[in-house]
């Protein structure tokens, strides 16, 4: 009877046990539910992290397609600036640059006549590349014809007979440029001794005539837009500012003669890029080359003239000037273009053959010359009264 426990004792002890059962059980799930959390909460971050991780990216990845299309389309359009560049400078020319020798008849043909497909006489031509034309001076006719690229006639610009105004007509003119920002045209009006501007957008000018009394015959103008004019008969060039009607004497202007500070009838000039003056010097049988303000000019053609080394430049007419420095000049009596690179003595002949006559490699009495952006050659075939094209050969 002592050995047995009473019934209270055992319901202590039953009661005791269920309670710590139940704090065991309790704890067991708070720490699974904790350990749920934990792992919910990690993976939520690295759900969270991978997110932002895929979206820095993406972002990266189209700034950085987006920087080398940038990059690429920069790299390109400086290609294409430069090409351009190079055609507008002219710098695919040099010293060992050819044209093909037959060549192309791109205005009038080699009999003369009034009509809008002939010309009578031509002496000076500009090309002007951006509107694709020619403009041309087109001397025994008497007036200025806008010639289209691939066109098979002309246009009349200007002619002798004004309507409403008699007083003011074209008399044999001789040279025709653009002013530099191409509304207007200037043009030598030889026989009348004067300089003309032209609008090329106003049919009505009260007066057109920019500056009178000067025997022009070649125009000429610079980066700044200033006018360059060579007098025949007064043996020198003028330069004139806008709205200048006296000018300044830049070359020659000490009488006729074959002195280095003289000229002898001048004809078509060229000035470059650093207002040096370029002058066919006609009865001296040779190009000169006037620096800015300098007090004499330079011989550039011919370099030397000796019993070897006999003068081949006879009666120069036209001449322009690449930016290599290399010389281009129209030789009236020997028919032929000629260049005259920097440093050589002698020139070669690049357009032309020493028999004229009117076949698509021949010319008569050649006169101004100009280049286009392509580097191709034209020259005023004068007594074929045409416009020939020489084609730059770049094979």
């Amino acid at each position: 009877m002592s050995n047995r426990v009473g019934p209270d004792e055992s319901v202590e002890v039953n009661s005791n046990t269920t309670r710590l059962q139940r704090l065991y059980e309790h704890f067991r799930r708070r720490r699974l539910l904790w350990i749920v959390f934990l792992i919910t909460f990690t993976i939520v971050i690295i759900a969270i992290s991978t997110t932002i991780i895929l979206v820095t990216e993406t972002k990266r990845e189209k700034i950085s397609t987006v920087t080398e299309k940038s990059t690429m389309e920069t790299i390109l359009t400086s290609e294409v600036l430069t090409i351009e560049e190079q055609l507008n400078s002219s710098v695919i020319i040099n010293h060992n640059t050819k044209w093909k020798q037959n060549a192309i008849t791109v205005a009038g043909r080699p009999t003369f006549g009034d009509q809008s497909n002939e010309l009578f006489g031509p002496l000076g031509i500009r090309v002007d590349d951006d509107n694709h034309c020619i403009y041309i001076a087109d001397r025994n006719n008497h007036r200025i014809v806008r010639w289209e690229f691939g066109a098979d006639k002309g246009e009349i610009v200007q002619r002798k007979n004004q309507p409403g105004n008699p007083e003011i007509i074209l008399y044999y003119p001789i040279d025709v440029i653009l002013d530099k920002e191409k509304k207007y045209l200037i043009i030598c009006n030889y026989g009348k001794r004067q300089v003309m501007k032209w609008s090329l957008y106003s049919a009505n000018q009260v007066d057109p005539v920019m500056i009178r009394v000067i025997p022009c015959w070649g125009l000429a103008m610079d980066n700044n837009g200033d006018l360059y004019v060579s007098e025949w008969d007064k043996h020198q060039v003028r330069r004139f500012y806008d709205g200048d009607r006296q000018g300044t004497v830049v070359a020659g202007g000490n009488g006729q003669g074959n002195q280095f500070n003289q000229l002898n009838q001048p004809h078509y000039i060229f000035v470059d890029k650093n207002h040096s003056v370029y002058i066919a010097d006609y009865r001296n049988n040779r190009v000169m080359k006037w620096n800015k303000n300098a007090i004499q000019g330079t011989l550039i053609a011919p370099r030397q003239v000796s019993d070897k080394n006999p003068n081949s430049l006879v009666q120069p007419r036209g001449v322009i000037v690449d930016h290599m420095g290399n010389i281009y000049v129209s030789n009236a009596r020997t028919h032929q273009i000629t260049r005259w690179s920097p440093g050589k003595i002698e020139a070669t002949t690049v357009a032309g053959e020493k028999e004229s006559g009117w076949g698509p490699t021949q010319l008569i009495n050649p006169q101004s010359l100009s280049f286009d952006q392509q580097g191709n050659l034209y020259v005023v075939d004068e007594n074929n009264h045409r416009i020939q094209k020489f084609a730059i050969d770049l094979d």
